[in-house]
């Protein structure tokens, strides 16, 4: 994403990376949603068993693992940028969502091995 959809941004043609509107609604994503979404993951573990797999790395190990970790990264004073790499590094260092995406990749690239066999 070259240039900025908001007015008092356009024409500045800035990395997304560079644009402070980003990581201000990062943050406040993150941090305000982290509350309930604690609240959601803990209601929702009595339910585990119920969840499929993919859900279940999705939800807890992807999404909740992320949100924590920003937060956490926050609170020791890490910069929105920075806080955010750590969260994705962690989740990434996940071995149940790491096999999760593995799988997941596995399974799109022998669908579509199974579509160039068949000539579609």
């Amino acid at each position: 994403m070259k240039a900025s959809n908001n007015p008092d941004l356009c024409g500045i043609g800035m990395e997304w990376t560079e644009n402070p509107l980003v990581w201000e609604g990062l943050d406040e994503l993150m941090t305000n949603a982290w509350p309930d979404m604690k609240n959601f993951l803990d209601a929702l573990s009595e339910h585990k068993s119920e969840i499929s797999p993919v859900w279940t790395a999705i939800l807890f190990h992807g999404m909740g693992q992320m949100s924590a970790a920003y937060v956490s990264s926050r609170a020791e004073a890490n910069e929105p940028p920075h806080a955010f790499a750590i969260s994705l590094e962690t989740v990434l260092r996940n071995p149940t969502f790491s096999s999760m995406m593995g799988s997941m990749m596995n399974e799109a690239v022998d669908k579509k091995v199974e579509q160039m066999r068949d000539g579609q």
